[in-house]
């Protein structure tokens, strides 16, 4: 037992003298002091020295944590008129972390003043204003948009005046929770202005106009445009210049008492003037192969389209089998007139009236229905005449030709002329029986086409000569037999009655 207790007392000596060689625990103690743009720490003068870290806590916000290894650190770019929970820790050289000891844990940063702003530029188009306070939720504009952090500079933030806010004054008020707030006002010049917000709305009718939206509070702003047309940069035009059917490029000059402030952007467009052609006279003219056209042309959006020097129209006509060339039109003031030539006489053409504009077609041709009058038949070539009988004559032709007309039922008629006198035979068909002619005569013979209203060019045949009356030949004959053999008895009559008297 006595050995048990004696080595009680030897640990316990050891631990003692353990203990003794132990360093103390860490000093440290700090002050926070509310200095313009933040907070000063001091670390009071027995703090052991070292590395040192102090949070700040903002409610409802994410914790900020600073290192430093001096007595003394700023802490800069707070909001202002914040209250922010605080906390230090030394960190040894093992990286153990002790909590120092604080006057207060929360303290409140102090006012700011309107010479902690800063006019600043930062982003084209924007009011940007700089401080090295935290004015994140400090600041608001009188167009209530919010503000942005610059892209290049964590001190500044912007506001983007709106449309109507250009030719005004934009009021941005900075507001704290332990001063008054203070107001900075800046004026909104034309040079704000973005030219993509500008609505433009291209023309749509001759003569051409762009309705620009210019921002509603600027009274003394004006557009000129400038426009080029499509692959001819070096041609430029006025918008009262500009012409149908054409691919143009427009830029307007913004002006502000005529002196240019900005360029807007580029307005493509093409004007295709609406076409309406009204046929006011469409009719076969008085030969047989040509139809006449006329007509006014009206335009809702290009009043003026018909006057213009390069609009102008062509026609033709087209046929199941035909295809007239195509020929310009006469302008006039209103329209325009036609003929088209060189058509098959009795046929219905689909004729058609094609706008153009700079030689180009700009709209789909207008048609109409037309028939060609009448023509003459085509002749014919081949006649066959025989003499079928001594006063018979017998006419045949093969007709392969067109008759250029409506269709008759008599569509041949054959001619015989002599002494004056004709006889005339019509028939459907080219084959004529002259009958009960004259005996050995001669006739000249024509035959034309017949398509009711005009007759071909007579075929003709001269010198058909009819033969004699045989009948009447062999009757005479008969006659002068009879005759004869009647007086050739009375002779021998007389003859027997002479002899006999002389013997007797």
């Amino acid at each position: 037992m006595a050995g048990l207790g004696g080595l009680k007392v030897l640990l316990l000596w050891a631990g003692i003298i353990v203990m003794a060689k132990s360093p103390p625990p860490p000093q440290c103690s700090y002050n926070v002091t509310p200095i313009k743009f933040g907070f000063l720490i001091d670390m009071i003068m027995n703090s052991t020295t070292g590395d040192y870290t102090i949070t700040l806590n903002e409610e409802g916000q994410a914790k900020s944590i600073y290192n430093f290894n001096q007595s003394r650190h700023v802490i800069e770019h707070l909001k202002p008129c914040t209250e922010y929970e605080h906390s230090v820790l030394f960190i040894d050289g093992a990286g153990k972390a002790t909590p120092c000891n604080g006057t207060e844990n929360e303290t409140m940063t102090s006012g700011m003043s309107k010479d902690d702003i800063k006019d600043v530029s930062c982003m084209p188009g924007y009011v940007c204003y700089q401080s090295d306070w935290n004015i994140s939720s400090s600041l608001s504009a009188s167009n209530n948009v919010p503000a942005e952090p610059c892209k290049t500079d964590n001190k500044m933030f912007c506001i983007k005046p709106g449309f109507d806010d250009i030719c005004t004054d934009l009021t941005t008020t900075f507001r704290s929770d332990c001063t008054a707030s203070f107001d900075v006002t800046k004026s909104i010049t034309v040079d704000f202005l973005n030219a993509s917000e500008i609505t433009q709305i291209a023309p749509t009718e001759l003569p051409a106009q762009i309705d620009t939206e210019l921002p509603p509070n600027c009274t003394d702003l004006t557009v000129d445009y400038t426009c080029q047309e499509d692959g001819k940069p070096s041609n430029t035009k006025k918008l009262s210049e500009l012409e149908p059917f054409t691919d143009y490029s427009c830029t307007g000059q913004i002006k502000e008492n005529n002196v240019t402030k900005k360029n807007t952007n580029a307005v493509k467009f093409r004007i295709d003037c609406d076409i309406t052609i009204i046929y006011t006279k469409q009719s076969a003219t008085n030969t047989d192969k040509s139809i006449e056209l006329s007509w006014i042309t009206i335009s809702q959006n290009c009043p003026g389209l018909p006057d213009l020097e390069k609009f102008s129209y062509d026609c033709s006509c087209l046929s199941s089998s035909h295809q007239s060339p195509i020929v310009p039109a006469n302008k006039e003031r209103s329209g325009g007139t036609c003929q088209i030539a060189g058509l098959k006489p009795f046929t219905d053409y689909t004729c058609k009236v094609q706008p153009k504009y700079n030689d180009m077609n700009v709209h789909q041709p207008t048609e109409v229905k037309q028939r060609t009058k009448a023509g003459t038949p085509e002749d014919i070539h081949d006649l066959t005449v025989i003499v079928v009988d001594h006063n018979v004559i017998r006419v045949k032709c093969v007709y392969k030709g067109s008759f250029n007309g409506p269709k008759v039922t008599l569509r041949f008629i054959a001619r015989l002329h002599n002494a004056g006198v004709t006889k005339e035979l019509k028939n459907k068909t080219c084959d004529f029986d002259f009958k009960d002619l004259s005996y050995l005569t001669e006739y000249n013979l024509e035959v034309t086409a017949y398509n009711g209203e005009h007759e071909s060019k007579p075929k003709k045949k001269d010198g058909v000569t009819t033969s004699y009356n045989d009948k009447a030949v062999i009757g005479l004959l008969v006659f002068l037999i009879i005759l004869t053999s009647v007086a050739l008895l009375l002779v021998i009559y007389k003859i027997y009655i002479l002899k006999r008297r002389n013997s007797k």
